[in-house]
């Protein structure tokens, strides 16, 4: 049998120690990091495939900061709250709703089959005097996952949270058939 011995200080060992507790840390930071799909975006500039400095959404002061970021005033109490699924395959009305959560930095492929909760709120600045429009946020785990402005009735259309594009009426869907207005 063949036996080693270290000799080592206690100066060494504190070195070795602090040295794993670092190493640690830091793959447990890499690995929460990865698992939380990175829901902390950055940078927040109105072009396509741009991510927002905000999409932290846990509180009703949270999801009001996120809107009001694209410029977007709303009633502080939701039309509406309900959980919904995100569907587990796309259609075309979806696939394009889909191609308007992309231009923000969203992305509701990784989605595809699980649970968000949907918060609809008045709109209160719409341009060009539009009424009865709202701001909808799609929530998972406390953070935007998506989210966008309609209107019904008369004037429907659905587009992307940038209030620039709703100045200028670019990406406006019709909801029933998929299509640019």
């Amino acid at each position: 049998m063949y036996i080693k011995t270290f000799k080592t200080s206690k100066a060494e060992l504190v070195i070795i120690i602090i040295g794993l507790i670092c190493f640690i840390g830091t793959l447990w930071y890499i690995i929460s990091s990865a698992s939380s799909g990175g829901s902390e975006k950055t940078s927040a500039t109105p072009s396509a495939q741009t991510e927002h400095f905000l999409t932290n959404a846990q509180t009703a002061d949270d999801r009001v900061k996120f809107l009001s970021q694209f410029g977007w005033e709303v009633e502080p109490d939701p039309l509406d709250v309900r959980e919904v699924v995100i569907p587990a395959v796309f259609d075309e009305v979806y696939s394009s709703y889909n191609e308007i959560q992309k231009t923000l930095g969203f992305d509701l492929e990784q989605y595809k089959g699980c649970r968000v909760k949907k918060w609809e709120y008045a709109v209160t600045n719409y341009p060009q005097g539009v009424r009865n429009v709202k701001a909808t946020l799609l929530i998972r785990d406390g953070a935007v996952v998506g989210g966008d402005i309609s209107a019904g009735g008369n004037q429907q259309f659905i587009h992307s949270l940038l209030l620039s594009q709703a100045q200028r009426g670019d990406q406006a869907l019709s909801p029933s058939d998929g299509k640019k207005k």
